[in-house]
């Protein structure tokens, strides 16, 4: 059992396997994926890899939701056409994930059901090891617009 199946186990258990989740279908990647994050988590990636958990813009997305109520997550896209890449308006790092060296499994983004980037945007609620990630764009961090 992985830990992610552990965790679960130990939620039902406890009573919270309610907690919202942004998965939609099972989705099979490309070999690569691309997730975008502020460099000033750039040292800790690189140490840890990318770890799931509940950050702000997720929380913008599930705004019914405390911390406590949303299943931590890794989000990425699907393309290598940045023009799918999320956009949070800042110039942020962007990691490239080895899906097969990764191993974790993907579902849909259901924040993009029915929109534009639906076929793109994946969730795992999985931590991805740093062996299995690459930084190919250094961001400043800086507001973009």
């Amino acid at each position: 059992m992985n830990l992610q199946e552990q965790i679960n186990r130990i939620h039902s258990m406890m009573g919270l396997d309610e907690l919202y989740r942004p998965s939609g279908e099972k989705h099979k990647p490309g070999k690569f994926v691309y997730h975008k994050s502020n460099p000033l988590w750039r040292d800790n990636i690189l140490k840890t890899g990318l770890l799931a958990s509940v950050g702000e813009c997720y929380k913008s997305y599930s705004e019914n939701f405390s911390d406590e109520e949303c299943t931590p997550a890794v989000f990425a896209t699907d393309s290598e056409n940045e023009n799918y890449f999320y956009d949070a308006g800042w110039d942020d790092d962007i990691w490239e994930i080895d899906t097969e060296c990764s191993g974790v499994s993907w579902h849909k983004d259901k924040h993009y059901e029915g929109g534009d980037y639906q076929d793109y945007q994946i969730v795992t609620f999985e931590n991805i090891s740093p062996e299995c990630i690459k930084l190919i764009y250094e961001g400043t961090g800086e507001e973009k617009y």
